[in-house]
């Protein structure tokens, strides 16, 4: 398997995209049912949404409301310990937020963007719709409940589930003057269904965690559904005890990540072999460099800009830190990172 890791984070457009950072200045808000606040680099566009935070219940609130984040369901985050809820609804009561992007998007450039999306799971939602995605402006939009515009990405299915988290995945072109992101629903016939017998669609309320968009290279030629269903979260190459090279397991992993990197854009690739201790030190620093070279050299084999890549093999200076991971279980630690940027 392979590890694209946190440094691949930078690579997303999205500030505070799973939430989870909250805003050091908030020190006491005025009403439970108005949390949004608490978040950082987020802001509220229409109506109240909220935020289900750790921290929310360390706020300080003038208007208390016990128990009101708990009637939409409970639901855990997809990652982390936070997610954002809001209303998608036919009339004025609507939900949405914004957030300025890092960086301008580009004139002409192609952008991949996705978050998920669960249905909360409490009594007080009746409705599920495919009428909820992100707008993008110039400027911080002056949306009012009334507002009328068209998704520029949208699900395409109808989201049902309370269980799950579903993907809301597109790809958009950009005009150039992009420096916004808006979110939830900006019209007044979303498309939807009663989730009670003899009803029509009235309200859905959805939590939305994990936002990201990330610049293209060329998509010419490329399904946008398959850009969709392409893994963007992975682990580390892991070795046989002892291999080196590349061999058909390694290869099936490598090409994965291949298809990853030649839709998205990136800066460099830093490439970390890794080694047992096998009370040779000499050894340990033989297999890391050599596993960090071979992945290189198929990299490069498979159209991959060598200017781009660094490789370093670094022994058994540093062994795994994640969770349930025993470093002295045999094999644990023969293994390649990549690293993008």
């Amino acid at each position: 398997m392979i590890s694209v890791t946190s440094n691949a984070i930078a690579q997303n457009l999205i500030p505070n995209p799973s939430f989870e950072e909250t805003n050091p200045s908030v020190k006491k808000m005025k009403h439970a049912m108005r949390n949004f606040g608490i978040l950082s680099d987020w802001k509220t566009l229409t109506n109240t949404p909220d935020a289900h935070h750790p921290a929310v219940s360390e706020m300080k609130f003038t208007h208390k409301a016990p128990g009101f984040l708990e009637q939409f369901g409970p639901q855990e985050p997809r990652s982390g310990e936070a997610k954002v809820g809001l209303y998608i609804t036919s009339n004025n009561t609507k939900e949405s937020i914004v957030t300025k992007l890092k960086s301008p998007l580009k004139a002409g450039k192609y952008y991949y963007f996705h978050m998920y999306v669960s249905l909360g799971e409490g009594a007080i939602t009746n409705s599920c719709t495919s009428s909820i995605g992100s707008y993008f402006t110039a400027r911080m939009p002056r949306f009012t409940e009334t507002s009328e515009y068209k998704l520029h990405i949208e699900s395409s299915e109808m989201i049902c589930d309370t269980k799950n988290w579903t993907k809301v995945c597109g790809v958009y072109k950009a005009k150039g003057t992009e420096k916004y992101i808006s979110i939830g629903y900006f019209s007044d016939n979303p498309n939807g269904k009663s989730l009670r017998s003899g009803s029509t669609f009235s309200d859905a309320y959805y939590y939305i965690d994990d936002v990201e968009l990330r610049e293209m290279q060329d998509v010419r030629g490329v399904n946008v559904d398959a850009i969709c269903d392409m893994a963007l979260d992975f682990s580390d190459i892991e070795y046989l005890i002892g291999e080196s090279e590349v061999y058909e397991e390694i290869k099936a992993a490598l090409d994965s990540y291949l298809q990853y990197l030649k839709v998205f854009k990136f800066n460099s690739i830093k490439i970390v072999g890794h080694a047992n201790d096998s009370e040779i030190e000499f050894e340990n620093e033989i297999l890391s460099s050599a596993r960090a070279g071979f992945v290189k050299d198929y990299l490069i084999a498979n159209g991959i800009d060598e200017t781009l890549i660094t490789y370093e093999g670094v022994s058994n200076t540093q062994p795994r830190e994640e969770e349930g991971v025993d470093n002295n279980e045999l094999g644990s630690n023969a293994r390649v990172q990549i690293i993008i940027e």
